[in-house]
């Protein structure tokens, strides 16, 4: 097949031949499909130390999770519903209200969530996570 062409008025033009373009540019369309899901995956991240920071005890309520999903408001033992009834109630004495979170290390990160979003629904936005201080 000849790729030059004559028109009536003896201008050449050249014809391209595009089948092999297609062929590479599928090629790259579905190697990228075939990398694009692990490149997504396995992002490490290096997560950030925190110094202590300062929250007014005095309005604080304090609630603990300690093992097999015990959970306590200022000592007393209660329930998640019961712990959403007092700190909405609490909420309502108190604005200033705010909560500070202590968790045994081998509680499951859910649970802590779970508070969480409990204090959240009572409109509690000063919430503080009890850790303790390394020793350096």
């Amino acid at each position: 097949m000849n790729s030059i062409r004559k028109n009536s008025e003896g201008i050449t033009f050249s014809r391209v031949n595009i089948t092999n373009l297609v062929d590479v540019a599928l090629t790259l369309v579905i190697i990228l499909l075939i990398i694009s899901p692990f490149l997504e995956q396995g992002i490490e991240v290096k997560l950030p130390t925190s110094s202590p920071g300062k929250i007014e005890v005095e309005n604080s309520t304090i609630i603990t999770i300690a093992p097999g999903d015990v959970y306590y408001i200022d000592d007393r033992k209660v329930t998640l519903r019961e712990m959403y009834n007092i700190l909405r109630e609490k909420k309502r004495i108190n604005e200033d209200l705010s909560v500070v979170i202590k968790g045994d290390e081998s509680v499951l990160y859910k649970n802590i969530v779970k508070v969480l979003d409990i204090s959240k629904k009572c409109n509690i936005e000063t919430i503080g996570l009890a850790t303790q201080a390394e020793m350096k």
